[in-house]
């Protein structure tokens, strides 16, 4: 695994990242950042000489293309893509003390530059003949303008940067978005996850078990072949409103398939769990969808949920396959309910 950069390097690789993706045409979407960033940082050489080839013949990098180099070259080369959050995270970090640091250094300038126009007034009123006071005068006034200038600078990088920050915000949160739904995707899932499991670890489980619920909509295919992918789209996005709107406090609503939906409840008993998934299984049995805006016609769907809490000492992905088995049981049984797997 090769060393990771320092987090000033990280800061500067991000400004040339985005800056040859601006160039290029390349869209903020986290793998096109992902391949510029390399390309960026020049050490992956095969990347560098792939790009430049195709550079070469065409005018920018498609998404098929783009797919293909991080695949080979990114994931392939051994980079592992929490490692690319990673310096994700740490160049926000940086770019964001970077700008309080250059606001700081702005008001402390602007101080400096006042303290040096009394002095200069001050000096103005006395005669300039006096040995030196000329060279002074004259010096004080080239400080004037050096400060000025410094002042000019300093709050053009700090605008720069901010500019940098909030696009680097911009990937890292698409690359945990689901662009349909607007909820987030199965990564961010399996990082929230990943951090819901290491606390419950080292709580012992002493308080309460987090919950996990499945959603899938009931027969979606059916909406898609009879109404079309357009119509299918808009089933989605309504139940992932009432998901949003449903979800507590502290819990997560994620889309992790086709259908699939799932909340992760790290602060809700099982039987508060089992009401809450009465509750949203209603409320999409209630939906109504027009099959097309502006017309009549709607769609009615109902969605099966299943439903369990995470045991002592189980695995993540043990967690997540009783609650999937769950989710069959109420498929099985008849398709528009609930079934709450405990063990």
């Amino acid at each position: 695994m090769r060393k990771i950069d320092s987090a000033e390097r990280s800061a500067e690789l991000v400004r040339q990242t985005l800056l040859l993706m601006k160039q290029h045409g390349a869209p903020m979407h986290p793998i096109d950042h992902a391949v510029w960033y390399e390309y960026a940082r020049g050490e992956n050489l095969d990347l560098r000489g792939a790009i430049d080839r195709h550079l070469g013949h065409h005018l920018q990098l498609d998404e098929a293309v783009t797919e293909a180099l991080y695949r080979r070259h990114v994931v392939g080369a051994g980079h592992d893509p929490a490692m690319l959050q990673r310096v994700s995270d740490s160049a926000s970090t940086v770019l964001g003390a970077v700008v309080e640091t250059a606001a700081r250094a702005g008001d402390q300038t602007a101080a400096y530059g006042s303290s040096l126009s009394r002095f200069h007034e001050g000096l103005s009123g006395h005669d300039e003949a006096l040995p030196g006071l000329a060279e002074i005068l004259a010096t004080t006034r080239q400080m004037q303008g050096a400060i000025q200038d410094l002042q000019r600078r300093l709050a053009e990088s700090r605008d720069e940067i901010g500019q940098l920050r909030d696009e680097l915000d911009r990937v890292r949160l698409e690359a945990q978005t689901d662009t349909l739904t607007g909820l987030f995707n199965r990564r961010a899932f399996d990082q929230r996850l990943a951090a819901c499991m290491t606390l419950a670890a080292s709580a012992g489980l002493q308080s309460q078990a987090p919950c996990l619920l499945l959603l899938d909509i009931d027969h979606f295919k059916r909406v898609n072949d009879t109404h079309g992918h357009v119509a299918g789209d808009l089933v989605l996005r309504a139940v992932a409103g009432v998901l949003q709107a449903t979800t507590p406090e502290h819990a997560m609503a994620a889309r992790i398939g086709g259908e699939e939906f799932v909340l992760l409840l790290p602060a809700l008993q099982i039987q508060a769990a089992r009401l809450l998934a009465e509750q949203l299984r209603q409320r999409v049995q209630m939906l109504r969808t027009p099959i097309h805006p502006g017309t009549p016609a709607e769609i009615q769907v109902t969605a099966s949920i299943g439903l369990t809490t995470l045991q002592r000492g189980e695995t993540g992905a043990q967690f997540v396959e009783r609650a999937d088995q769950a989710l069959y049981q109420s498929k099985s049984s008849g398709r528009d309910r609930i079934t709450v797997k405990l063990g």
